[in-house]
């Protein structure tokens, strides 16, 4: 009966243990906690200083270039070709033979109006002319009379005359006038037939393709009296070169077609500033204007619509060709000499933001702030900021501050209540030796 005062004696050395630890641990994760956490909160509060400088909007598509100066020279008489005096390469000139095929067919037609003409003309000619009609006209009698002598008589005898008249048909001469004015139209379409035989370039460029050759029969395309056609290279984003008989190319006033989202398209106008750079050629900027702005979709996919623009290059494009790939970036807003901030120091959106401004004593101030071109990573302060002002920018919180993933000090089990149990734990350890020294004593 005397061991029951060295365990109780035991169990209360042991408790007192638990509380110490208990304590101990209690005030490291405080003191940790406070540390770590004024360590996070310097890491984590960034400012941005309010500065005058230009501020950007801009949006972006992609294209390829064309010239309307590229044409397409096609022949306005078939045929069979006779000579093709250029080669893919060659520099030309407007006005220069390029091609002919063979004029038997349309010299015939040619002399076949002709003649048709000289009938008509010959018709009308007559028929102007009019009719002559000549009218006989019987003459009068004379009488004869009697004395002196007897029996003295004298006959009557008749004196015929003649009228001539010309009598001009006003019907038959509108006709002849009509059948003058059909062989003209025809003799004329004949002409333009022939000339038609031989292929002109329409305008300076170089030889881009030739599709025929010697021997070849090639259709009639109709229109043009200079003997070719102009096809201009097509507009749209997905534009192509143009092709005919022969292709004339000339980077002249080159343009660029791109597509846009259907966002971005909204913030386009005539006019706009541009920059275009070659995908094959990154380092190369062109600068360029804005000169058209479709209202029609240019393409769809996966429910994503875009819309073509065409834009004017600037500068010397004499390298440039057709069908090149480019990145182009048109500026939407401009503000120079503006105060500015990272979008990142602003909250809110609209012309109306929020800010918080850091003094120079450290403390705080929420303010609202009037802002007027958005850029594409800073925004023009108009009115609610002045220059030199330092204002935080948007963090991010990581953790709970404490420096420990879970937010609690490790081994605690879940915080105050897990080193209780370790304490408790300590001290059924301790009961367990002194019972074993009790035994022992016994």
């Amino acid at each position: 009966m005397k061991v029951l005062p060295r365990r109780r004696g035991a169990v209360l050395v042991n408790s007192a243990l638990g509380v110490a630890l208990l304590g101990g641990a209690a005030i490291a994760y405080t003191t940790l906690d406070s540390g770590t956490s004024t360590a996070a909160s310097a890491t984590r509060t960034r400012t941005a200083t309010v500065a005058k400088g230009t501020v950007l909007a801009t949006v972006s598509g992609s294209g390829t270039l064309a010239s309307p100066s590229d044409t397409a020279q096609d022949f306005t008489t078939g045929g069979k070709v006779t000579s093709v005096k250029v080669a893919v390469g060659d520099a030309v000139k407007k006005g220069q033979v390029l091609a002919t095929v063979d004029t038997t067919t349309a010299q015939q037609q040619v002399n076949a109006a002709q003649s048709a003409l000289n009938t008509a003309e010959a018709n009308l000619d007559k028929a102007e002319a009019g009719e002559t009609v000549t009218t006989q006209v019987s003459g009068g009698q004379s009488s004869s009379g009697t004395g002196g002598r007897t029996g003295a008589t004298a006959a009557a005898t008749p004196q015929p005359s003649t009228t001539t008249t010309t009598k001009v048909d006003s019907a038959q001469v509108a006709q002849a006038q009509q059948q003058v004015d059909t062989a003209e139209t025809n003799l004329a379409n004949a002409k333009t037939a022939l000339a038609g035989t031989t292929l002109t370039a329409t305008a300076d460029g170089t030889v881009a393709s030739v599709s025929g050759k010697v021997g070849d029969t090639v259709g009639s395309t109709g229109g043009s009296s200079t003997g070719s056609t102009t096809k201009s290279s097509t507009t749209s984003s997905s534009s192509s070169a143009p092709s005919g008989f022969i292709v004339l190319t000339n980077p002249s006033g080159m343009q660029v077609t791109a597509n846009f989202s259907e966002l971005d398209s909204l913030k386009l106008k005539k006019g706009q500033t541009a920059t275009v750079t070659l995908n094959a050629q990154s380092d190369t900027k062109l600068n360029a204007t804005v000169l058209s702005v479709s209202s029609l979709p240019s393409s769809s996919s996966n429910g994503a619509v875009q819309y073509g623009a065409t834009l004017q290059i600037t500068g010397d494009t004499a390298t440039l060709r057709t069908g090149l790939s480019a990145t182009v970036s048109v500026v939407t807003g401009e503000a120079d000499n503006a105060l500015s901030l990272p979008s990142a120091a602003l909250s809110g959106t609209g012309t109306t933001r929020t800010a918080t401004v850091v003094h120079e004593d450290g403390s705080t101030e929420r303010i609202q702030v009037t802002v007027g071109v958005e850029g594409d990573s800073t925004v023009q302060v108009t009115e609610g900021l002045k220059e030199g002002d330092k204002v935080e920018l948007t963090t991010t919180t990581a953790g709970t501050g404490n420096g420990f993933p879970s937010g609690n000090f490790p081994g605690l089990g879940g915080g105050v209540g897990g080193a209780v149990g370790g304490a408790g734990g300590a001290g059924g350890g301790a009961r367990t030796g002194g019972g074993t020294g009790a035994g022992g004593t016994r």
